[in-house]
């Protein structure tokens, strides 16, 4: 039996909502004061809501996304010199005198709009947790490809042959990553880049680096948080970057940094990816290259739809522009 909460100053008026309602729902009296019992549809008077207004708010307030009906009993007259307060605080309204069959059609009203809000609110629930397992999943998948890719580079003699195991080994880590933030996230669809690029950078600098000392790492990315349908591609490239300057521009006992900033600019963001270390190859053009790791950034970026630029000197600085993408 649904319960419905019954706030009258007038006695008379009490007494006449349990003589309508006592027979179909579990009536209690609602009392303010450290009031915690669940109820699923308010009945109250002017007076009441003005006495206890700020408190029925919070309630109301609480309550959301679900929807908390509240209905009004008035007077014709009481209602004439209410303001837009009262009129903005009800769901439905109903002026004395009342009759037993309007006022169980309206209840009736009410509560089926609360139990529909309560299944849709279930239904997202549910399709978060099933969005949830699927990232978990993926997330699962791609760490078992970079273990496998793993186990096999090492039955490869060729150096060549198991760095290119090992690169594709970190692109499917860096997609893991992002999984594994959305499966951790309480929003399902973007992830705070700023923590997802130091963790892929550290996991970089784990497999390419022995001398921690050797190359500092600096990055300048605030608080932003990122589409999956614009993360996924924007840390296959700062993935392929960052590897690059690892394996390339620091070698010997060379040291240096690797910067990476990120920040938006207007409707567009400005990734740079920058070191200072022995530059790009001046014969080499990034652009028309056999290099899969510049295909995958120059390929990403059009996806992103974006331009790449690159300054060799000092040092390598890729500059990438892309605008902000608004997905439903």
């Amino acid at each position: 039996m649904e319960k419905i909460a019954i706030s009258m100053i007038s006695k008379q008026n009490r007494q006449m909502l349990g003589d309508l309602l006592r027979n179909d729902y579990e009536l209690i009296d609602f009392k303010p004061e450290g009031y915690d019992e669940d109820f699923s549809l308010l009945i109250i008077d002017l007076p009441s809501w003005i006495r206890n207004k700020k408190q029925l708010q919070k309630i109301k307030e609480k309550e959301k996304p679900i929807f908390l009906p509240y209905l009004l009993v008035s007077s014709a007259n009481d209602l004439k010199i209410a303001d837009k307060e009262v009129w903005e605080s009800f769901d439905e309204v109903i002026t004395t005198p009342i009759t037993k069959a309007q006022l169980i059609a309206r209840v009736k009203v009410l509560l089926q709009s609360r139990n529909l809000s309560l299944q849709v609110n279930q239904l997202l629930k549910d399709k978060e947790m099933l969005i949830k397992e699927i990232h978990h999943r993926v997330k699962n998948n791609l760490m078992v490809i970079s273990s496998l890719l793993n186990l096999q580079s090492r039955y490869i003699k060729d150096e060549e042959a198991r760095d290119i195991f090992k690169d594709s080994q970190n692109r499917a880590k860096s997609m893991a990553l992002i999984h594994e933030r959305l499966y951790r996230s309480s929003d399902l669809k973007k992830i705070e880049f700023g923590e997802y690029i130091r963790s892929l950078t550290n996991d970089l600098f784990e497999t390419y680096v022995t001398d921690k000392d050797k190359i500092q790492l600096k990055i300048e990315i605030g608080e932003l948080d990122i589409d999956i349908n614009t993360s996924i591609p924007l840390g296959l490239i700062i993935n392929e970057l960052v590897s690059n300057c690892l394996k390339y521009a620091f070698p010997g006992d060379k040291t240096g940094y690797i910067r990476i900033k990120l920040h938006r600019d207007g409707e567009n963001y400005i990734l740079e990816v920058s070191d200072n270390g022995v530059g790009f190859p001046e014969d080499l053009d990034f652009q028309r290259t056999e290099s899969l790791g510049m295909q995958l950034v120059n390929n990403l970026t059009l996806q992103l739809r974006g331009k790449v630029e690159l300054i060799k000197s000092p040092g390598t600085t890729f500059t990438i522009t892309f605008p902000e993408e608004r997905y439903g």
